[in-house]
C-alpha cells in the first residue's frame, strides 16, 4: 500500500515522502496516529499543486531579498556617539538603530537576524561596515559613518 507521510517515523519515512509499506502496518499504526494518509492520485494531484504554490511564494521571497540588497548594497549611514573632550566613547551603536536608519531612510524592513557585525557592536568614530545577509547570496554591505558628539 502507498502513503504519504505526513510526519517524520523513524527508519521509515520523512515528511511528504511517498513510500511503499505494509497493508496492516498503515491501517493499525500510521492512519490512527495520523503519520500518514493513504496515496490516492487525488492526493498526490492536490500535494503537487501545493508544491508549485510554495515554490512560486518561495521564488518570489528570494526576489525580493535580491532586489533590498540591491538597494542597500553601497549606501553609507550616519550615526552619533557621544565622547568626552579626550576621545573616550560613550555607549555603541545597536542592531536595533541600525535597523531604524535603514527603515527610515531607505524604507527597507529588516530583523536583527540579517545584520551582521564583524566586530561586535560599534564603539569606534569613524567608519565601519555593516553586512546585511538576507538569502545565501542577497547580502549587501553598508557602511556606518560615526560622528562625535563632544559632550
Amino acid at each position: 500500500m502507498k502513503v504519504l507521510f505526513k510526519k517524520h517515523v523513524v527508519n521509515v519515512g520523512h515528511p511528504w515522502e511517498v513510500k511503499e509499506v505494509k497493508p496492516w502496518y498503515a491501517q493499525n499504526f500510521l492512519f490512527p496516529g495520523w503519520y500518514a494518509v493513504e496515496a490516492t492520485p487525488s492526493v498526490l494531484s492536490a500535494i503537487k499543486q501545493q508544491g508549485k504554490k510554495e515554490d512560486k511564494h518561495v521564488r518570489e521571497l528570494i526576489e525580493k531579498r535580491h532586489e533590498i540588497a540591491q538597494v542597500l548594497n553601497g549606501k553609507k549611514i550616519h550615526f552619533t556617539l557621544k565622547t568626552s573632550e579626550n576621545g573616550k566613547v560613550f555607549g555603541w551603536i545597536w542592531e536595533k538603530e541600525i535597523i531604524s536608519v535603514i527603515k527610515k531612510e531607505y524604507k527597507v524592513e529588516i530583523t536583527k537576524k540579517h545584520i551582521s557585525l564583524p566586530s561586535g557592536h560599534i564603539k569606534k568614530i569613524g567608519e565601519s561596515f555593516i553586512y546585511i545577509k538576507l538569502w545565501k547570496d542577497a547580502q549587501a554591505k553598508i557602511t556606518a559613518v560615526v560622528e562625535a558628539d563632544i559632550q
